[in-house]
């Protein structure tokens, strides 16, 4: 006996394949391998309160610039299943309250805010930065980094 098919299992058909393109397109192993990355930054030895940390592939390393926020002297990278193996250089801020209050900005209107200054020296936070790491597939996925102060 042939059964004809209606249009509305055509049309399951045709969602459940949809569906499975993408589970098909994970098998393997078609991404770089990736680390997580953590660790603490200080600047002169005193742990930074708050900043930011990125990792910009350089050379033929894939992906894109994986970016942690520094919270009480560390941070961790693992949005993404962590940092793509290679080569990066590595920029930092870092901040530090004053303990005074100063109008800012809060994203919705004028408020006051806490005042912070930068402890790091400009050169290390920017493109020309000279900090550089390499993230190997057997790296524990340790990387303390200590800046001069400013």
């Amino acid at each position: 006996m042939i059964r004809k098919r209606t249009n509305a299992a055509r049309f399951a058909i045709c969602v459940a394949c949809l569906m499975a393109v993408p589970l098909l397109a994970g098998c393997g192993d078609g991404g770089p391998r990736t680390v997580i990355v953590e660790g603490t930054v200080k600047c002169g030895g005193e742990t930074v309160e708050s900043g930011q940390i990125r990792f910009v592939p350089t050379g033929d390393t894939p992906g894109s610039t994986n970016v942690s926020e520094i919270v009480a002297g560390r941070y961790r990278v693992e949005a993404r299943g962590g940092v793509p193996v290679g080569k990066y250089r590595v920029e930092i801020t870092a901040e530090k309250k004053t303990g005074r209050q100063i109008i800012g900005d809060n994203g919705l209107e004028p408020a006051m805010v806490d005042e912070t200054v930068s402890l790091a020296p400009p050169e290390y936070g920017g493109p020309k930065s000279t900090l550089t790491a390499e993230i190997t597939p057997k790296s524990d996925g340790r990387l303390d980094f200590d800046l001069p102060k400013r």
